[in-house]
Formats: C-alpha cells, sequence, structure tokens
C-alpha cells in the first residue's frame, strides 16, 4: 500500500504546466517551474496517487477538472494582502474580457516585473509568476485557477467553464 501525504503547493503547479505544455523532460519542467528535479518527481508520484495523473503520466482530465473547480479553492484559499505593484492575475490578466472591473479593484501577484498597482494576491506557490512570465499558456490556466480562488460567484462560473474546455481540448 502506498501512502500519500497529501498535494504539496508545488505539485498543483506542476499539474498546470502538464496540463498545458507539450511532453516535456522533467529536467525541463524542473527548470521552468522554478523547482528542483527531485520536487518534479515526488510532485509527479504524488499526483499520480492523486489520480490526478494516470500511472503513465497522462492527465486524468475529469479528476483535474473536478480537483480545480471544486476542491484547489479548500486546500490551498486565497490570501490577499496590501495594495502592490505586480503582474495582473485572475480577471484582470491581460487579454481576458470576462468581466468589467475598476483599474483599483484588479488582483496582482506581487512582483520586481510587475506594472500595475492592484490588490496583492499570494500565489499558491512562490515560482508561479515567474513560470506565467515564460509560459502564455500556464499564465492563462493559472489565471482562471486564480479567477476559482478569489472570484465571486459569477467569476467562479465562468472559469470553471474556461477551465474544463481549456482541459478536454488537451491531447
Amino acid at each position: 500500500m502506498r501512502t500519500f501525504h497529501g498535494l504539496k503547493p508545488q505539485d498543483v503547479l506542476l499539474l498546470l504546466k502538464i496540463i498545458v505544455a507539450a511532453e516535456l523532460s522533467q529536467k525541463d519542467l524542473a527548470a521552468s517551474l522554478e523547482v528542483s528535479p527531485a520536487e518534479v518527481s515526488h510532485g509527479l508520484k504524488r499526483l499520480k496517487v492523486s489520480n490526478l495523473l494516470t500511472s503513465e503520466g497522462v492527465v486524468n482530465k475529469e479528476a483535474c477538472i473536478e480537483f480545480l473547480i471544486h476542491g484547489l479553492k479548500y486546500i490551498f484559499p486565497s490570501e490577499f494582502g496590501p495594495n502592490s505593484i505586480g503582474i495582473p492575475t485572475s480577471f484582470a490578466r491581460p487579454g481576458f474580457k470576462f468581466v468589467r472591473f475598476k483599474k483599483d479593484e484588479i488582483y496582482v501577484w506581487p512582483h520586481p516585473e510587475g506594472e500595475l498597482k492592484g490588490i496583492s494576491l499570494r500565489p499558491f506557490y512562490p515560482s508561479l509568476p515567474n513560470a506565467c512570465l515564460k509560459d502564455e499558456r500556464l499564465y492563462t490556466l493559472a489565471s482562471l485557477v486564480e479567477m476559482l480562488r478569489s472570484g465571486r460567484v459569477r467569476e467562479q462560473d465562468i472559469a470553471a467553464n474556461e477551465i474544463t474546455k481549456l482541459i478536454k481540448e488537451k491531447k
């Protein structure tokens, strides 16, 4: 029997990257996510035990959709801080046209390369903003996840629909 000690925040980041990326080696995953190769290896094992990846490492689409939409916000709830300069996320991600908002009501991941001021939303893993700056598809999915974690009911519904479409399109 395998012992399961629960998912870690870096496992969620790893899962999001696997969902949006073509096949990457563990070394490439580690570099793109700014985690150690050992953490990638351990994370893959935890994702398989959690049934979010199959034993072959393929995304279990239905389980991922259910977990991201219904479970993640309870395991890793949103943590807000004071206004800061950062990278817009959630509904404020550039290119999202889901909701109207006032410029002073946006959420940002605090980051030195950020250009907008908003309510700081602590990323569920510290290297998430850096990884998103390198990968637009990851940025999109992570911002949708942040809509689920931090949004109102309407925003959560929109994010759930978009995440479902994105995951179901994965080959």
